[in-house]
């Protein structure tokens, strides 16, 4: 049983609450991507002018992302077959010849054939509340499909008799957060328990806003659902932080790691390596022939977990010489981010670095196909944002290759603070000073992180810094500082260009010199 499920197995027993109210999508129910997949090829055979199916999920998901926003913000609802027609309207403009309730009808049969997937975990959950003589419904903002077809949808998985009700904001008019569908919920538990008071009823759902936030501002008790549920993919990884208090790695290690320590970042990747081959590898290499291995997004400058990525991709070939297996075609790949950014990502909450990445550029240079399977590695998954971003770019290719994320450290407690994550990363870094032992010792690999910290020094700490390069004889270190930062754009960032300047001017001056003066 994960994380949500233990909390909410314990709001069960709590009795203090006599009625749980759920979020439909994202906390019970996940999109099936095959029937993204066959919605789209069905509109493409009514618009044969469209560029393809890629074109048709993306207009899907403007509109839909719109319009929740639309919902959200207290605005009235629309009908599913508006949403419908707005989608087709912007597919083709002359849409006015299509029957677009025909098409609603084609939709929701291809939704039913290829339901959503229902977190298992549920059916146990409504049963234990049953058990204890208390009651459940849904309370859900919809948009493509219809609260009359989701209950089709649940009578036909056994599910709709669990439910006391339904409230959905097609049918009531309004959406969340909006005070008045909480109003529906409360007014609908109360004619089961006449005395029931607001406090009684539990809301539990995925966003923040709408679920969370809404919910208490009504008066209801709220839960949130931790991010970890909208994951396609397990997170697979060595180590589990399930206390703040005890680290199951060294974190002074792991500060050094993400400021450019190699030495530690080959450590990473091996250990990496053992740990897949170990649970991993014998089910996948008499079966599969092409393995891409992917570090986690970046533009041209590196993050650490590419320094690990490569030390397991060098274990991963060992591996495969060592055992005379020939016939596997091992390849070490990227995604590009095309997008950056200057906030500290690892003292950001979950919805803020879900806000700040969301919008995020990102493109295969090496797109996977159907026969291979893509390992996607990163150093550690506090709230599996960055995975989300990588699973909708892998929703978006034509193909459906095995995926594997795997990971040195993932959070599993999610009441830790996201932001816990910048306590690791500067565990080692207490000033500038720390920098320095790591940028000139031999082990050194320039990554993000160390780009950015020095590019944001202030004026005596940089100079500081740069009479220790020169002393030190590391003149390497400022030419490839300067010329990734350009590569990066980072020249095109207001807080950074001071220093980068000073960099430039340092550099000119050094070329000058003896090289011994």
């Amino acid at each position: 049983m994960n994380n949500n499920w233990e909390a909410l197995s314990s709001f069960v027993k709590n009795d203090v609450f006599k009625h749980y109210s759920f979020d439909f999508w994202n906390t019970l129910a996940f999109s099936n991507s095959k029937f993204k997949e066959k919605r789209a090829e069905y509109i493409l055979s009514l618009l044969p002018n469209v560029a393809g199916v890629s074109e048709i999920n993306k207009v899907f998901e403007q509109v839909g992302a719109e319009y929740n926003a639309y919902q959200e913000s207290g605005n009235p609802v629309s009908a599913p077959v508006d949403l419908l027609k707005e989608v087709i309207n912007i597919l083709d403009s002359s849409s006015a010849h299509y029957d677009i309730s025909k098409i609603k009808d084609e939709l929701d049969t291809l939704f039913l054939k290829y339901p959503p997937i229902i977190d298992s975990m549920f059916h146990e959950i409504a049963d234990e509340i049953l058990a204890h003589n208390k009651t459940c419904s849904i309370t859900s903002n919809t948009a493509f499909v219809s609260g009359e077809i989701i209950r089709t949808l649940l009578s036909n998985v056994g599910l709709l008799d669990k439910f006391s009700f339904c409230v959905f904001s097609d049918e009531v008019g309004c959406a969340k957060p909006n005070a008045m569908i909480y109003k529906h919920l409360y007014a609908q538990a109360k004619s089961i328990y006449v005395d029931l008071q607001i406090s009684e009823i539990v809301h539990f759902g995925d966003n923040l806003k709408s679920d969370y936030n809404g919910a208490l501002d009504f008066g209801l008790k709220a839960f949130q659902f931790n991010s970890e549920e909208k994951l396609k993919f397990t997170r697979f990884a060595i180590h589990d932080i399930i206390d703040s208090g005890s680290i199951p790695f060294v974190p002074a290690e792991y500060s050094k790691f993400k400021f450019g320590d190699s030495d530690i970042a080959k450590k990473y990747g091996n250990e990496l390596f053992k740990y897949f081959e170990k649970n991993h590898i014998s089910e996948l290499i008499y079966k599969h022939i092409n393995f891409l291995i992917y570090s986690s997004p970046y533009s041209q400058i590196p993050t650490s977990s590419y320094y690990l990525t490569q030390a397991f991709y060098s274990a991963f070939k060992a591996y495969l010489h060592e055992n005379g297996i020939e016939n596997v075609n091992l390849r070490f790949c990227k995604i590009r981010r095309c997008q950056t950014y200057t906030e500290d990502y690892g003292a950001m909450s979950a919805e803020e670095r879900f806000n700040l990445i969301k919008n995020d550029t990102y493109k295969f240079e090496d797109v996977p196909l159907d026969e291979d399977v893509c390992i996607f590695i990163d150093d550690i998954s506090i709230t599996g944002t960055h995975q989300r971003v990588v699973e909708k770019l892998l929703n978006e290719c034509a193909s459906a290759p095995k995926s594997i994320f795997l990971y040195y450290a993932k959070l599993s407690n999610q009441s830790i603070n996201p932001s816990f994550e910048n306590y690791l990363n500067y565990y080692s870094i207490s000033d500038f000073k720390k920098i320095l032992a790591i940028i000139l010792a031999d082990s050194y690999r320039i990554t993000t992180r160390t780009a950015k910290y020095l590019l944001s020094l202030q004026k005596k700490d940089l100079e500081c810094i740069i009479g220790q390069i020169r002393l030190h004889n590391k003149y390497s270190i400022l030419s490839e500082l300067i010329e990734m930062s350009y590569a990066n754009k980072y020249n095109d960032i207001k807080r950074f260009k001071p220093n980068l300047a000073d960099l430039e001017m340092c550099l000119q001056a050094l070329n000058t010199e003896p090289i011994n003066s």
